[in-house]
């Protein structure tokens, strides 16, 4: 079933440019299931307005880093 709504025009130049080939559909689509999602450090790397490629780059560099660092740690079983 189609429906028609009405938004401003900045929210559709919004949608308009993530639209790349696909439906205004399958794009609010994906915004809508990516709002209720937790964001994890991968999901940086897709999001320039959170993190440019550089600084998502240094971020997972210092994780790592700080991995490294980190002593493993074991835990008793009761």
């Amino acid at each position: 079933m189609v429906k028609v709504i009405s938004i401003q025009d900045d929210v559709y130049e919004e949608l308009r440019k993530r639209k790349d080939g696909k439906s205004f559909s399958v794009v609010i689509r994906g915004l809508l299931k990516e709002s209720g999602k937790k964001l994890t450090i991968g999901d940086l790397f897709s999001y320039e307005t959170i993190l440019s490629d550089e600084e998502a780059i240094k971020m997972e560099k210092e994780t790592l880093e700080a991995r490294k660092r980190s002593k493993t740690r074991f835990i008793k079983e009761l």
